[in-house]
């Protein structure tokens, strides 16, 4: 059939049609530019960061602070227990042809690190708080650390470049001058601000809670919380301090990956373990940060205050774990095998020692020129501390290497009560004891004497031990010591560690049985047993030194419970 359409409707088709496309491409061509314009922001402050944390020039950061806000500051003092409020005052930042007002500023630090206003003090800057979207090289936060626990004024953005190699989420770290009202402060550590910025640069989801340790604080207590949609809610805290503190290992192990990111927590303590971070969360349970991650539902430890590391470059790579978590994690053997797997594979591929100390040296040439500018005394110590940091690093690598090579096992009873120990190393502390192992009776004895004037002398025994309370004990006989002159504590007996028991014996004794009790509490305990003399003469002999592992105590309200302790 052929239709014929007169022309005006053909037209009115047609146009139609016409507004109808346009309306559509209109629309569509709206969308994308809508997304576009706001994706570009996004990178060109993500972009702006990555370029101040990757750059080798040192920005030069002037504050001003009026008469006022200097007074507010002047008031902080930090203090042991509870703290005062950190108040904020308005400054004017002023760097590379850029002047940011209204920032927030107010001091930080803690025991180690706090300096009053007055002296140079660790700051931290929220550009955001009063003017919105003020963003200092896209950073809407940060800090700025006077490094006095650092000589080296290199290890926190060194160290932190090996957490975020290693996969932990970290604040990035560079270099800055600082000026305060005219006065010069030198050169400061610029750290990335801990906030909802940082969390979105490092997890998908940023709204969890995001805690803050505080000062030697554990998940156990209630924390400040940084950043987070539902800061008074902190039942996912509690949750991962009641797993923590389950007693039976298998449903503790269970609890835990429901509620702790247990890869990304056996990789933080491991690095952290590595690079000898004494005061962080495992082994002093501060300078550590808590986040929940939604999207998977667990918690994430994040390092913080990474300025004194590699103090103890032979440190046990399985050292006293003070943070509930971390001894909470390794008291278990799956974990504890995991640990040290995770130590071995960091070693290959994080803690490579030439690397590092390369990369320690670039960080340096960067802020050499800066500090010979200021002072050029205090730039030959740094390069010194330097040097210094790059030896203990080398250090560590090969202590490191050392402990996996003799892997760490503890002591077996196999359902004796109690192990003869057979391993001992002699040493002599003072003068030239005699050391040898002589046979009585027919057993093999350790022998200890003052073969020429006063003489300290041990008998050493180390062992790994599981948690639990445990009893050395061994049969002592000694003839003729005399103590040395001003020496209180004479005499021969068992000693555990640095700890010593009040019952030496002197003079000529026959065979007695002494003993020593302790307790371990650490998923795996290094305890040094030692047998000892000393004396201006005289000589002593250890019979079958032995290790008893006894039953645990039962607390007040066990024993009330047996019906043998009615009355």
């Amino acid at each position: 059939m052929n239709l014929k359409i007169p022309f005006r409707p053909r037209f009115y088709i047609a146009l139609g049609c016409s507004i109808l496309l346009v309306a559509a491409f209109g629309a569509e061509a709206k969308k994308p530019k809508t997304a576009k314009s706001a994706k570009p922001a996004k990178e060109k402050k993500e972009n702006a960061a990555d370029k101040l944390f990757a750059s080798q020039e040192v920005p030069r950061i002037k504050i001003e602070i009026s008469p006022e806000g200097m007074a507010v500051l002047e008031k902080y003092q930090w203090q042991f227990g509870p703290q005062q409020e950190r108040e904020s005052v308005k400054a004017t930042v002023r760097e590379g042809g850029k002047t940011y007002t209204n920032v927030a500023l107010h001091l930080k630090g803690a025991a180690g690190s706090f300096r009053p206003v007055s002296d140079n003090p660790a700051l931290t800057l929220n550009f955001d708080k009063f003017v919105d979207g003020q963003r200092f090289h896209g950073l809407s936060k940060l800090s700025l650390n006077n490094s006095v626990q650092d000589s080296t004024l290199i290890s926190e953005e060194f160290c932190r470049e090996l957490f975020l190699k290693a996969g932990v989420a970290t604040p990035r770290a560079t270099h800055a001058t600082v000026e305060l009202n005219g006065r010069d402060l030198g050169l400061y550590v610029l750290v990335e601000g801990f906030n909802k910025q940082f969390l979105k640069h490092n997890f998908k989801n940023p709204d969890g809670n995001l805690y803050d340790g505080g000062f030697v604080k554990d998940v156990t207590q209630e924390l400040a919380v940084n950043s987070g949609d539902h800061p008074k809610d902190q039942s996912d805290r509690i949750a991962l301090a009641e797993a923590a503190a389950e007693p039976n290992l298998t449903n503790r192990l269970a609890r835990l990956e429901k509620v702790l990111d247990l890869n990304r927590f056996l990789t933080y303590v491991a690095l952290d373990v590595m690079l000898w971070d004494w005061d962080g969360y495992a082994q002093n349970k501060n300078n550590w940060r808590l986040f929940h991650d939604l999207d998977s539902g667990k918690m994430v430890f994040i390092p913080h205050g990474l300025d004194q590391m590699f103090w103890k470059p032979e440190g046990s790579i399985l050292p006293n774990m003070e943070g509930l978590v971390a001894k909470s994690v390794l008291q278990i053997p799956e974990m504890r095998a995991r640990y040290f797997e995770r130590i071995k594979e960091l070693r290959k591929t994080v803690f490579i020692t030439e690397t590092m100390t390369n990369r320690v040296r670039e960080i340096s040439a960067k802020i050499s020129p800066v500090l010979k500018e200021k002072n050029a005394d205090a730039a030959k110590e740094q390069t010194k501390a330097v040097e210094d940091f790059c030896s203990a690093i080398v250090r560590r690598g090969r202590s490191i290497d050392d402990q996996l090579a003799n892997p760490i096992t503890p002591l077996h009873f196999d359902g004796a009560a109690s192990v003869v120990l057979s391993k001992w190393n002699s040493r002599p502390d003072f003068g030239r004891p005699l050391l040898d192992r002589q046979s009585v009776e027919g057993k093999e004895v350790l022998h200890l004497a003052a073969d020429n004037g006063s003489s300290v002398g041990t008998w050493r025994s180390r062992v790994w031990l599981e948690p639990g309370r445990y009893r050395v004990e061994a049969r002592v006989k000694t003839r003729g010591i005399q103590s040395d002159i001003g020496d209180t504590r004479a005499g021969a007996g068992l000693r555990v560690g640095k700890s010593r028991s009040d019952k030496y014996l002197v003079a000529t004794t026959d065979w007695n049985s002494m003993s020593s009790e302790f307790s371990i509490d650490n998923p795996l305990g290094e305890i040094e047993l030692l047998c000892e003399f000393r004396g201006a003469e005289g000589e002593a002999w250890f019979e079958s030194p032995r290790l008893e592992k006894l039953p645990p105590k039962e607390d007040k309200k066990d024993q009330a419970k047996r019906p043998d302790s009615a009355h």
